[in-house]
């Protein structure tokens, strides 16, 4: 199940063609394909970057050259934009971003009241943060904090806590792009609604509502990136109300319009090319 969804949604950053010295991304082994959307690392970034609501999780990994000092956090599921902040000092930063569905599969924690919320990571990944921490202190090449990083994740990995109700609803939000409703999938499912509720809250960390939304919003954005959407015909294909709907709903995900935010992620391409 979790193989099927990888192959027909994969979430994109709002800078998804930036490739350069300061960010790149590198998928993970085929063993953690289902779990893990990417690996990504970052080196002396200045600027501040746009953070979108995009399904997934992160590990962060900062390593402060200038004051000798290296930080592990954990970004919980977002629903909202924000801007990163603007570091001064050389940084070097490594990521780990598992699906939405999929970090707890690393975790005995639950994830309830933790959206839009970042904690240290051994809050989170006690057994495995402090071996993340030493592989990224001494290795400086992303790909090669990948690898290792692989070793430390399958060991890690908890494939008994994945709930096939869970996966199954998730699933249906993908397949029919969130345009059934809440109750109808719960019905599709035979699964009750406070069920479906309490597995979203402790292994996703928000309501089943809000995640379809942003895999809605996720969707529309994807198209848009590729600088060919048609806003009437997407009002059709995701069930949105009417035109103004789509793009108030785009606005509030994203920070700005459909076509501000494809000339934003365009003139990232164009710096790298």
């Amino acid at each position: 199940m979790v193989n099927f969804m990888l192959y027909r949604y994969r979430p994109i950053t709002s800078t998804p063609y930036l490739k350069s010295g300061d960010y790149c991304e590198i998928p993970p082994c085929r063993a953690l394909a289902p779990y893990v959307c990417c690996f990504w690392g970052s080196e002396s970034s200045n600027s501040a970057r746009l953070v979108i609501p995009d399904t997934c999780m992160d590990i962060i990994i900062m390593v402060d050259h200038l004051n000798n000092t290296c930080t592990a956090s954990f970004c919980a599921l977002d629903d909202r934009t924000y801007q990163s902040s603007i570091r001064e000092s050389k940084v070097s930063t490594f990521g780990i971003r598992f699906f939405g569905w999929s970090a707890m599969l690393f975790t005995s924690e639950s994830f309830k009241n933790t959206k839009n919320n970042a904690y240290s990571a051994d809050d989170f990944f006690r057994g495995m943060t402090a071996e993340l921490i030493d592989t990224v202190l001494r290795f400086d090449n992303l790909r090669e904090r990948a690898g290792k990083a692989e070793k430390i994740l399958l060991r890690s990995l908890s494939t008994r806590r994945l709930s096939s109700d869970l996966m199954n609803v998730i699933n249906d939000m993908i397949t029919f792009q969130s345009r059934m409703k809440i109750s109808e999938i719960a019905g599709r499912n035979v699964i009750s609604e406070r069920k479906m509720q309490r597995l979203f809250e402790e292994n996703v960390g928000v309501t089943p509502k809000t995640f379809s939304d942003i895999i809605r919003y996720q969707l529309v954005w994807q198209e848009v990136a590729k600088g060919s959407a048609d806003i009437l015909d997407m009002v059709e294909k995701y069930g949105y109300t009417d035109q103004a709907h789509l793009l108030n709903d785009f606005r509030k995900r994203h920070g700005m319009t459909p076509k501000q935010a494809f000339s934003f992620a365009m003139s990232d391409f164009y710096k790298t090319v």
